[in-house]
């Protein structure tokens, strides 16, 4: 699918009507360096143009109104624009720019909320995010996998953060678990990831089980809880031969009777007793380590920091407080899961809490009952005792109950998990005669762009493949980092287009004023010789004179011509 239209359109009117075509596409921003350095000549919306195209891809949009620096301090002004002029942006996307008969997908999002918000694909109104995801995915890329999502898919293609642009193939960031970086990988090679989105559910399930067996560690390891219920198996024996022989009449049979029967209801009341309150306990130590969490973060030190950064570096677009407010709401649901259970819970202890007490009550009255009815000091004692040793077995009983459990669980998982390692590692010879035909490209075009050869090498790990990119030369510069992405992600639109790999056959990068001219006019030529396009911002001071600026200029904005221009 290539970008064919996008409309910015308010109550009032169209505000913007831009048109993309194959290879170069640029949006010119007019504010020259002085400009930049004494005003904001560098918010006129060049990149905005970038983020709304994001936006109809499912982002939430808010880079569109908020410094990616200081989240926390909208741009209001815009932000009120986008709702009161109820902004509506309209992305139209083609299989084939060539053919206006080709398949075409049109997608809209308004920046409104509740009844009357729009996101709607090919005219279906679709305001549940995952929903909107997978239909993406679908009509666009004509999959319904559910891993990678059409966002992980997308962010290759859409770099218009640092990060993005900092990292070849690590375009998720840093905190994306191994699991979910292999299916995206897979699913870049056009191998299937359906084992792929199985495992990383299975590791997910192991992670949260091992993190439950840290917990029973706390209690004891299963060798010594089994020791210690067999100590007490053999102290109950002693104690129940002393009792049945213990010197009775036959007059005292039936209330003997009765006490057994009444021990017997305490001892399993008893072991369910520990089995409630070593479930509330867990859940409980689950929360204070999830609430751990929140304060664990120092977050005025890294606010400092990035503060300091921020005056060395203007351009930094990840706050911490965008990061730790995904962490609290993660932490919040978490909290919210392990925490539904709780009230049933509690009530159940109470319940059990006051049988027991009954049950302890009508034990002391039969035993005190035998006792004026001549029954020795002695048997209360052995009574006593056995109640003791059966409450300890029983607590001990649950935690081996759960040590198994987890014990079977845990196998249960790596079985599967080894067996799904060897379904992938199956498609190993795939994988690297994939990865081969794809160095074919991205090789030639690291050579072309600057005569440097870079290599993707497939690594398989405990956790899964790896995909890392080789730099022969050494340690880039930044013009060059960006420019060994351009060499990425254009011979990926050749690799995909031989195998017939369905993909978006566009690309949008940011911040490329810092590559050297010679540089930067190879890239426009590449870009111009491919089955692709390359949609671009920069200032105008940037571009190489000897560039004809006319043939790629898409949109043109400066300080008297903003993106929003009625504003």
């Amino acid at each position: 699918m290539f970008l064919k239209k996008l409309n910015i359109k308010g109550k009032g009117g169209m505000i913007r009507d831009i048109s993309f075509k194959k290879g170069m596409n640029l949006i010119i921003d007019e504010t020259s360096d002085q400009e930049n350095l004494q005003s904001t000549g560098n918010n006129v919306g060049k990149t905005t143009v970038l983020r709304l195209i994001d936006y109809c891809f499912g982002s939430k949009g808010e880079n569109i109104y908020k410094d990616t620096e200081f989240s926390g301090q909208p741009n209001t002004t815009i932000q009120d624009f986008l709702t009161e002029n109820e902004v509506l942006i309209t992305l139209e996307l083609a299989e084939n720019l060539d053919k206006e008969s080709s398949e075409k997908v049109v997608i809209e999002r308004n920046f409104l909320s509740r009844g009357k918000k729009i996101q709607k694909i090919n005219g279906q109104n679709i305001k549940n995010k995952g929903e909107f995801d997978l239909e993406l995915k679908k009509v666009i890329l004509k999959t319904d996998v559910d891993k990678p999502t059409f966002r992980q898919i997308v962010s290759k293609n859409i770099r218009i953060d640092k990060d993005r642009m900092d990292k070849i193939v690590k375009v998720l960031g840093s905190f994306v678990s191994n699991e979910t970086y292999e299916a995206l990988y897979l699913f870049w090679l056009g191998i299937n990831t359906d084992k792929a989105e199985e495992k990383r559910n299975l590791s997910d399930d192991l992670r949260r089980e091992n993190s439950f067996r840290r917990r029973l560690k706390k209690e004891g390891e299963l060798p010594i809880i089994e020791q210690k219920l067999a100590f007490h198996d053999d102290k109950i024996k002693e104690l129940e031969v002393i009792r049945n022989n213990f010197n009775l009449n036959e007059d005292y049979s039936l209330d003997i009777e009765n006490l057994n029967n009444v021990k017997y209801e305490l001892n399993s009341l008893s072991t369910k007793y520990s089995q409630l309150e070593i479930r509330k306990e867990l859940i409980l130590e689950s929360k204070s380590d999830l609430e751990l969490e929140f304060n664990d973060i120092n977050t005025s030190q890294i606010k400092s920091l990035y503060e300091k950064a921020n005056a060395l570096i203007s351009n930094i677009q990840v706050t911490f407080e965008d990061t730790l407010k995904f962490h609290n709401d993660l932490i919040n649901e978490k909290l919210e899961y392990i925490l539904k259970e709780l009230p049933e819970l509690e009530k159940q202890i109470i319940f059990t809490k006051n049988e027991l007490t009954r049950l302890q009550k009508l034990e002391l009255s039969l035993t005190e009952k035998l006792q004026k009815s001549g029954i020795a000091e002695d048997l209360e004692k052995i009574v006593k005792a056995l109640t003791k040793q059966y409450e300890r077995k029983g607590n001990l009983e649950e935690q081996k109950r759960l040590w198994v459990s987890s014990d079977n669980k845990i196998g249960r998982i790596d079985s599967e998990l080894l067996h799904i390692n060897e379904d992938i590692g199956s498609n190993n010879e795939l994988i690297k005669s994939r990865v081969t035909q794809f160095n074919k490209y991205f090789t030639k075009m690291s050579e072309t762009l600057y005569d440097e050869n870079y290599i993707l090498t497939p690594l398989q790990k405990d956790s899964g493949y790896d995909l890392i990119v080789t730099n022969i030369e050494g340690n880039p510069s930044t013009g060059k980092k960006k420019g060994q992405i351009a060499a990425f992600d254009f011979a990926y639109l050749q690799f995909a287009d031989d195998l017939d790999i369905s993909c978006l056959h566009f690309i949008l990068h940011d911040q490329l004023e810092n590559i050297h001219d010679n540089q930067l006019s190879t890239l426009i030529e590449v870009a111009n010789s491919l089955n692709g396009q390359y949609i671009v911002p920069m200032l105008r001071d940037k571009i190489p004179l000897n560039i004809d600026v006319s043939q790629y200029e898409r949109l043109t904005l400066s300080q008297d011509n903003k993106l929003f221009k009625l504003i």
